[in-house]
């Protein structure tokens, strides 16, 4: 049972959700589209150039490939993009992470609630959401789309309006830089979560840091201990 933290809230892409194969193989797909606008000294992206993009800027990581498109082409990709992630994502491409449900059960069996604030658009998180039933997890589901120019700090702050929690009740679960930087501007601790990922050098602007999935209940404790002791 912890002492302090009430509220954890979740990241969707590489720390719940499994996306890693799905984005290779809608990008893949869609690129077939534009084929002939791509120039032939162009590498094309692999999962870690994706994974790369996702992590300095987040939902949009499509426009910051290197590509070389020109803007209708590159329209014409993220049209395309969209489509086939949604057959993907309906076809059972992607996962959550093993051990991933377990943990969210027991912290709801702790008392403990969970919110997903997802770096996402509304419609990805809808369909992932309803494809892999997570709403039987999460409290409070929102994404940073939803919020404009605010994105991720205005979206934290919803959360926890919506939870009626303090930031000193609460900890943010991420795998982005800018995510625990918005964390931090509203005084919120963070845990890097890392078993997602292929580069883990992100997760250094976090106060915590999780390997894999089996270390994350120990270390929400450890935060929780630190929540509560700097809350006297």
């Amino acid at each position: 049972m912890l002492q302090q933290i009430r509220l954890l809230v979740f990241d969707l892409d590489y720390l719940i959700f499994d996306c890693s194969v799905l984005k290779t193989q809608a990008l893949q797909q869609s690129l077939i589209s534009i084929a002939d606008s791509i120039p032939h000294h162009v590498r094309l992206p692999d999962a870690a150039d994706i994974e790369a993009a996702f992590r300095e800027h987040g939902h949009r990581w499509l426009h910051f490939l290197e590509l070389e498109l020109a803007t209708e082409a590159l329209t014409e990709l993220e049209q395309a993009y969209r489509v086939q992630e949604g057959r993907l994502i309906e076809a059972g491409i992607g996962r959550s992470y093993p051990g991933v449900p377990e943990v969210l059960h027991m912290c709801h069996q702790e008392g403990i609630s969970a919110a997903l604030g997802a770096e996402a658009a509304r419609e990805y998180l809808m369909t992932v959401s309803d494809r892999h039933e997570l709403d039987r997890y999460f409290d409070i589901s929102l994404c940073t789309a939803e919020y404009g120019g605010g994105g991720t700090e205005e979206m934290l702050s919803d959360i926890l309006n919506r939870a009626e929690i303090n930031p000193s009740e609460a900890l943010v679960l991420g795998t982005r830089p800018a995510f625990f930087e918005a964390s931090h501007g509203l005084d919120l601790l963070t845990l890097g979560c890392a078993w997602g990922l292929q580069h883990k050098d992100a997760l250094k602007a976090s106060d915590f840091q999780s390997g894999c999935v089996e270390e994350i209940l120990p270390v929400i404790r450890r935060a929780d201990e630190i929540a509560a002791r700097f809350s006297r």
